[in-house]
């Protein structure tokens, strides 16, 4: 158990937690398999658990397939949809053998209600990591919408070359 603490206490979503804390957090965990090619969890199912992976690698997809990233282990998936309830966002899909950690709502309510710090600090650390996916997220978006720029204003200037070539030409006739 303390290997798995110690492995616990260098996630984000446990900063600033203390030892005990993070502990009380470990007993309530389920210790779950899964084989590549398994669906983790699906886009639009109920967010009841987050993941822990503790070994492997698993990939996020969009509901059409799109890979948006590939997550190895140590890390955690789903901890902002178990907080809030909403249905998942992307689905998640055991890329190697993934051996995790299951953490339940109906089993974590109850820990942060007998331990409202717990509770602020796994709430504030996981707006942490949603603002940082956010930021990710709209820095790509900027950088996809530069290159579609770039790519018009090449297309563009082609055809304006193509125009300017197709004009000189009738006007030499």
């Amino acid at each position: 158990m303390d290997s798995l603490l110690s492995i616990l206490q260098k996630l984000f979503i446990f900063r600033d937690c203390k030892a005990a804390q993070v502990r009380e957090v470990v007993k309530i965990c389920v210790s779950h398999s899964f084989k590549e090619g398994d669906t983790i969890c699906r886009e639009g199912e109920e967010s009841e658990s987050m993941f822990v992976v503790l070994a492997g690698t698993v990939e996020i997809h969009t509901e059409g397939g799109m890979l948006l990233l590939s997550e190895t282990a140590v890390s955690s998936i789903g901890e902002a949809g178990m907080l809030t309830g909403e249905p998942r966002s992307a689905t998640v899909v055991a890329q190697t053998e993934v051996k995790a950690l299951v953490i339940n709502r109906r089993t974590l309510m109850p820990k942060f209600n007998s331990d409202p710090l717990l509770a602020s600090l796994i709430y504030r650390n996981v707006l942490f990591m949603v603002r940082g996916k956010l930021i990710a997220s709209n820095q790509r978006i900027s950088q996809l919408l530069r290159d579609a720029a770039e790519d018009d204003d090449y297309v563009e200037s082609s055809d304006e070359s193509a125009n300017e070539a197709s004009a000189d030409g009738e006007g030499a006739q």
